[in-house]
């Protein structure tokens, strides 16, 4: 209980003092900007597909049952849905409550196929 206690107060510390320094590096505002040098979802993905390994290979040296086992594989299959339908659902009210910037960005946006490739057809005899 102390020792989960100490490394969680120092991995509170560590995320934070890691916060600052992205914050004052910049790096933030290179990512906000597009300029980002680094692909992070390689790293995001692979950090959470081995947490679930992890957890489901302790699991399966300490604890006997496989009904267990099972719970812990569906809590994460469901854990990873809920995160991606979550950025969609997202995606999808803020397109819904923004339609005119959307479009301003892209004008194709909301057209037909048909309608989208006859404007790039003509966008290239020009």
């Amino acid at each position: 209980m102390i020792l989960g206690s100490i490394l969680f107060v120092s991995l509170l510390f560590i995320m934070n003092w890691m916060n600052t320094r992205l914050l004052y590096s910049g790096t933030y505002s290179r990512l906000q900007k597009g300029e980002k040098t680094v692909n992070l979802t390689p790293i995001a993905s692979t950090t959470g597909i081995g947490y679930v390994l992890a957890q489901v290979i302790f699991s399966s040296f300490f604890v006997e049952s496989v009904k267990i086992l099972m719970i812990i594989g569906v809590f994460s299959i469901l854990s990873v849905a809920t995160a991606y339908f979550s950025t969609s659902i997202h995606k999808y009210f803020y397109i819904r409550r923004h339609i005119e910037k959307v479009k301003q960005i892209d004008p194709q946006f909301g057209l037909p196929k048909r309608e989208r490739t006859l404007i790039q057809k003509r966008g290239k005899r020009t």
